[in-house]
């Protein structure tokens, strides 16, 4: 018998009579489920990592199923506590699209509602699963889980994964083990009343939580010998707590129901890692209570180190951990809009639903100028390729107005659109901060043309007509006697063109913002024709997180003086608050009017502090006269018949709150001294 034969015979008899190696016991991690308080497994999953726990096996509900999906396809714990500290978190658990995802057109129109609720052909579609759709999260789990998008075997990703759902038509549990990853995660979360089940492959889907919600048994299935558990649930609540509060006992009544399994699934748990979750609920989702969560998770595990560091000794060497062997994570979210490739139309409907046609929008506002006002709009497509857009609007406030405008889409991104509005104004013109008129009037705004709506440019073409009717109204135009002004109307026609980079519309960090705009204007009471030009920017510089400038530049020039409707005016905050053409100037509250050629340049430095509140300190200068060949002369000479300057600036305090941003600006300016600006809301 020759070497090689005689070395595989003795091979072949080692095999057959020797005992096998013992294959290494599997580690089983559970998440439980707990809405805003799961994310309190992140900062577990940190302190299991540097316990060295081998970890071949994760199973979760609700936001475990959120936690575990990404840990198992190799987010690692600090990359979630970074993706989880940065997300807006109140644009995340609604409907409204990301400002980064729409056109100009729609950012600037959104930017004023307190509240937009989509409605349907279907007054039943509204309230067909729950109160959020689950579009932008379900956005979210699309672009987290890049790679993982076909549909695949649960068990073979880098650590074999596992989620629980439930079927809402037949009650039974259902537990993915293969599947589209996203899909069935958001089917885990599924809240019943919160969020709309996911309707895939004939059944309805809702969270997981109701049935099993620390699905140990699940991992059991799957092969795990040691359970590591993370439970973020609450204690069952005695009588006192649950009096007067329904929600409570509505959460008891679901918790007694799976009390025996739960019980039972905590027997079954090697460790048992218990969350100190008091003080923080579900919906506790924003920035201060998730750090907290996640600190507190980190707390609740290095309790069970010594343990943990006994199983990860016991087990393997670090070279025999799945978790050390988990790829680059195949997407690291930074809420990017990206292309939908056709062969997962059907996935990114089934995650985000089709967007709605048709929504209802309030705003919401106080001032103390205006005091309050009310924003009401309603927005329909008709037609079966919706390529025609209603909009309706109502204001109430000292300026009360209703606008009705239609769009017709003609393909390529451009649209004609043609509306009406009518406004009835009551306020003050102010001079030198004094009270100077005081104006009521009527306006009627009728338009027609053609606009092109990009990601950040818009383009407008057409015709404006316009009719001031202020029954009777003394002004003084400059170095004039005071004339009695009844009734203004023009004709326009001209062009705007606007690029908007801006990542926030009130608190920018970064990007810019710029417009042009000409006007041809043709006064129909037999008045010379004159031109109006404008031209706006401003941007975003940010050093650090906290730390931002913004320099501004406005320019307006309009070749006569004889005209109320048209004459430049400066003053307050908010760009085109009482008429189109107001500029801002800080140092002038309300407004005044100004000559032909107006210039104002500005810079604004703003400290942020904490996750919502800011401080600003601001330096603006306008200069205005009606000769622009002697602009600067005149601005700046000492014959205010000839022109004036003013010198401005302001400190402020702002906080960003569901309603819109709250402040109060003190400001101060060489023509009108002191003066305060309080207001609530969004600007419309």
């Amino acid at each position: 018998m020759t070497k090689i034969p005689r070395l595989l015979a003795l091979l072949f008899i080692a095999c057959c009579f020797l005992p096998p190696l013992a294959a290494r016991p599997k580690v089983g991690v559970v998440l439980s489920g707990g809405g805003a308080k799961g994310t309190a497994h992140i900062g577990a999953l940190r302190v299991m990592e540097e316990a060295g726990v081998p970890i071949d096996i994760i199973v979760g509900t609700s936001m475990g199923s959120i936690i575990g999906g990404l840990y198992s396809i190799g987010y690692t714990p600090d990359q979630m506590d970074s993706i989880f500290m940065a997300q807006d978190w109140p644009a995340l658990l609604g409907d409204k699209s990301h400002r980064s995802a729409i056109d100009l057109q729609a950012r600037e129109q959104g930017s004023q509602y307190i509240l937009s609720v989509p409605f349907f052909e279907k007054p039943q579609d509204l309230i067909s699963g729950g109160l959020i759709k689950g579009r932008n999260i379900g956005r979210m789990l699309w672009q987290l889980t890049e790679g993982y998008h076909d549909s695949i075997d649960f068990r073979k990703m880098p650590i074999p994964f596992a989620c629980v759902s439930q079927d809402l038509v037949t009650g039974k549990e259902v537990v993915f083990r293969n599947g589209v990853l996203p899909i069935a995660i958001r089917a885990s979360m599924s809240i019943p009343g919160v969020f709309a089940p996911v309707d895939t492959d004939g059944q309805l889907l809702i969270d997981g939580g109701i049935t099993n919600n620390y699905p140990v048994d699940v991992a059991l299935d799957m092969g795990a010998d040691i359970i590591i558990g993370v439970d973020v649930q609450d204690p069952l609540k005695n009588a006192d707590e649950l009096k007067n509060n329904l929600f409570s006992q509505l959460n008891q009544l679901i918790d007694l129901q799976r009390k025996d399994r739960w019980q039972q699934s905590i027997d079954s748990s090697d460790v048992y890692i218990k969350v100190n979750v008091k003080g923080y609920s579900t919906a506790s989702f924003n920035i201060t209570a998730i750090d907290s969560l996640i600190g507190r998770g980190e707390q609740a595990a290095r309790l069970q180190m010594d343990t943990l560091r006994a199983i990860a000794r016991r087990l393997a060497p670090a070279t025999d951990n799945p978790a050390a062997h988990r790829p680059v994570p195949p997407y690291y979210y930074m809420h990017r809009p990206g292309g939908v490739e056709a062969r997962y139309a059907a996935t990114i409907k089934t995650l985000v639903g089709d967007a709605p046609t048709n929504s209802i929008n309030l705003g919401l506002r106080f001032d103390n100028e205006e005091l309050a006002a009310l924003l009401f709009n309603g927005q329909m497509q008709l037609g079966r390729k919706r390529n025609h857009n209603v909009s309706l609007t109502l204001r109430l406030g000292k300026q009360t107005s209703g606008d009705a405008h239609y769009a017709l889409h003609m393909g390529r991104q451009w649209l004609f659109t043609t509306g009406y509005r009518y406004t009835y104004n009551d306020f003050n013109i102010y001079e030198k901060g004094e009270r100077e008129y005081g104006l009521n009037f009527n306006h009627h705004f009728g338009e027609v043309g053609f606009m092109r709506s990009w990601k950040y440019v818009r383009l407008k073409l057409g015709a404006i007509y316009q009719l001031y009717n202020y029954g009777s109204f003394l002004y003084r135009f400059s170095g004039s006697s005071p004339r009695d002004i009844n009734k203004e109307s023009y004709m326009k026609f001209g062009t705007e063109y606007a690029v908007s980079t801006t990542n926030d519309a009130y608190f920018p960090t970064k990007g810019s913002e710029f417009a042009l705009s000409y006007y041809y204007a043709i006064p129909l009471n037999g008045n010379k024709a004159f031109h109006i030009a404008g031209i706006h920017w401003n941007a975003a510089f940010s050093f650090n997180s906290r730390f931002t400038l913004m320099p501004w530049v406005d320019s307006r020039y309009l070749t006569t003086e004889n005209t109320v409707a048209e004459i430049n005016t400066i003053g307050g905050q908010e760009r085109g608050k009482y008429f189109a053409q107001q500029i801002p100037l800080y140092g002038i509250n309300y407004f005044e009017m100004a000559r032909r050629s107006l210039a104002i340049v500005g810079i604004e430095a703003r400290q942020r502090i904490g996750g919502k509140h800011y401080v600003s300190g601001a330096f603006n200068v306008a200069a205005t006269s009606d000769d622009w060949m002697h602009f600067f002369k005149n601005s700046f000479g000492n014959n205010e018949r000839m022109g004036y300057h003013v010198f401005g600036g302001a400190i402020r305090y702002d906080i960003r709150t569901f309603i819109g941003p709250v402040g109060i600006t003190f400001s101060y300016s060489d023509r009108s001294k002191f003066s305060g600006y309080f207001r609530a809301g969004f600007n419309f």
